[in-house]
């Protein structure tokens, strides 16, 4: 009984991370619950024995894109070093290997767009989990004040989505390098110039104390 109930548990869960690649793909409206279980090897009546509907399965393939999403984002901030801010987040996001592969990519780019029209679970799912991201990330800012480091990785996260968007959307590939190219250099710019105020900060705090 019990091997039973862990197979079962995986096959949900690998059922779940399939959806999630072939929404952030195909969009929300693009993937049917035959398309999902023949991704996953499965047959279409076998479907409601792990999920009472494809709603449930929506939030729960959501979830799991933005929890992917976040970890893989926070990941990549971090690997800045010692520095707090977002530059290596930027330039590993604003990257043509990024915008050609949104099934495993950053789920506010690839469905933030749609979810902002479906409404229901979608909408509860994604903005628990972007709020999660948020919160996760201010953490990483060098900015003084809560508010401040808050508004610091909102004006981010919003600026990288959306170039993303946008790069992905236009048919020129010339077009679309330059929105990557132009936004991640506007970016890492003015992550460079709050870098060298925090910088200055501490420096002043420091003849301060000092004294």
């Amino acid at each position: 009984m019990r091997r039973s109930r862990d197979e079962a548990a995986r096959t949900r869960e690998r059922i779940v991370a399939g959806a999630s690649e072939m929404f952030r793909a195909r969009g929300l409206s693009g993937v049917s619950v035959s398309d999902v279980m023949a991704n996953a090897g499965l047959t279409h009546g076998g479907f409601y024995a792990h999920f009472a509907s494809r709603d449930e399965l929506l939030g729960e393939a959501i979830r799991f894109a933005l929890l992917q999403s976040a970890q893989r984002i926070y990941l990549s901030a971090l690997k800045a070093g010692e520095t707090p801010g977002y530059s290596k987040l930027i330039q590993r996001y604003l990257t043509v290997e990024h915008r050609d592969h949104p099934e495993t990519g950053c789920a506010i780019a690839s469905l933030g767009s749609e979810i902002a029209h479906s409404g229901g679970i979608s909408s509860e799912v994604f903005s628990q989990g972007f709020c999660e991201l948020i919160d996760l990330l201010a953490q990483l800012s060098p900015e003084r004040t809560r508010k401040a480091r808050k508004a610091h990785v909102l004006s981010v996260m919003s600026a990288l989505s959306g170039a993303l968007v946008l790069a992905r959307t236009v048919t020129d590939a010339a077009v679309s390098g330059e929105i990557l190219d132009s936004v991640r250099s506007a970016l890492l710019a003015d992550e460079k110039r709050r870098q060298s105020n925090c910088n200055r900060r501490r420096a002043g705090a420091g003849k301060e104390t000092a004294r």
